[in-house]
């Protein structure tokens, strides 16, 4: 696959009359925590949620007659999903999208409220395409895929033109990957009109087959797949558009899960940003390579892609519950107590001491290694951050023993 500038711009073009053109907007906040000018590419503002429109339409805009009257497939975990389903209604034309069985059932209702046949198969996007292959032996339909076609990957790119358009200068600019296309596209696109941006490509640890693939100099396929960024859920890299990634992208780096959902909570309680895990990831991400050298960062100008907006919502209270913790501001402690008169309450005033704002206290004699003079409480509290939970972590720990959890 050879990728030309013309084909960047002419989608560029095209996109105009369909999509929205996203906002860049400075995040005063953010700004002010890393000492330098932190930018969001909001693409969660699109209509489907995400950036994987731009690709979906600029391929069905190109189509022929002929094959719009076949009609379009695609493999989608969700948000290629919901953009092949958009497009499609645009042009009229029909749209049958296969789906893993556990993709989230926002993202499967609002496809097919976007007037597409949902077809659920496989436990991954993986299992999901080699349904497709042979779906495709018995339906002639002309088949969309998420990431690995030209139109596809000139979509995504048209981020870059709206970048060039908004920002004089960018230094740093970070973007999740799943399978590629939208940091070969973007990446392509800033080299040529900021020859001096650092690309930086991330991924979930608990999926980054590609991003170690980066890494290593050579195609590694993960061993898991578990991650709550189902948008860049890929277990297996494609040897193409790692060759592709790896002209563009300066820096791959992959972060935790945990530090994902501090993200998610960052960019909701300070840039209003409602963003899914593949899009705030490249927060996370930045803050990763931040905490290594903050001085590389001092006064740049850094982009990061908000990718999508797609969250599950049946996610978001253990999301936000996982950036609580990692964030010392919400804490669980399992106290070994002596099952006697006074000893609960003897915990409760010393929690009261030190403050902690006490959420939930359950009391457990069940455990199996307990001896019969013994419980356990498990103790959930708020704090002020990591000083204030140091401090409740050690007034309970000085009186009362505090299990490791599990």
């Amino acid at each position: 696959m050879k990728l030309e500038m013309d084909g960047f711009k002419k989608a560029h073009e095209l996109l105009k009359d369909y999509i929205v053109k996203t906002p860049l907007i400075r995040n005063e906040w953010l700004s002010k925590k890393y000492a330098c000018d932190v930018f969001l590419k909001l693409e969660n503002l699109q209509p489907v949620g995400s950036f994987k429109l731009r690709g979906a339409t600029n391929m069905i805009a190109n189509l022929s007659e002929e094959d719009r009257k076949k009609g379009v497939i695609a493999v989608s975990a969700g948000n290629h999903a919901q953009g092949v389903a958009w497009a499609a209604e645009k042009f009229g034309i029909d749209a049958t999208i296969i789906m893993p069985k556990p993709s989230p059932l926002v993202k499967i209702m609002n496809t097919e409220a976007l007037g597409a046949k949902v077809i659920l198969a496989g436990e991954n996007v993986d299992e999901s395409f080699e349904y497709a292959k042979e779906y495709l032996k018995k339906h002639n339909k002309v088949y969309i895929h998420p990431f690995n076609q030209e139109d596809v990957i000139y979509g995504q790119g048209s981020i870059g033109f709206e970048l060039k358009e908004q920002a004089e200068n960018v230094d740093f600019i970070f973007g999740s990957i799943g399978g590629g296309g939208l940091m070969t596209g973007v990446g392509k696109v800033m080299k040529e009109f900021f020859p001096n941006c650092t690309v930086v490509g991330s991924q979930s640890t608990g999926a980054a087959s590609m991003i170690k693939s980066l890494q290593q100099g050579k195609l590694i396929e993960g061993e898991t797949v578990e991650t709550f960024a189902d948008g860049i859920k890929v277990k297996k890299p494609e040897f193409k558009m790692y060759e592709l990634l790896d002209s563009v992208v300066d820096e791959a780096v992959h972060v935790s899960d945990d530090k994902v959902a501090l993200s998610v909570l960052e960019l909701m309680e300070h840039a209003r940003v409602i963003a899914e895990g593949a899009g705030a990831i490249n927060l996370a991400a930045f803050a990763e390579l931040f905490e290594k050298n903050p001085r590389r960062f001092k006064n740049k100008k850094i982009v990061l892609i908000i990718c999508g907006g797609n969250i599950d919502i049946n996610l978001v209270d253990r999301i936000i519950e996982n950036g609580l913790i990692e964030s010392n501001r919400r804490m669980k402690m399992n106290v070994l107590l002596d099952d006697r008169p006074g000893a609960l309450h003897q915990l409760t005033k010393t929690l009261m001491e030190s403050e902690a704002n006490v959420l939930q206290v359950v009391h457990k004699t069940d455990v199996p290694f307990l001896q019969l003079s013994q419980s356990v409480v498990e103790v959930i509290a708020e704090s002020r951050g990591e000083s204030h939970s140091d401090e409740i972590f050690k007034a309970v720990s000085s009186i009362f023993k505090i299990l490791p959890r599990a």
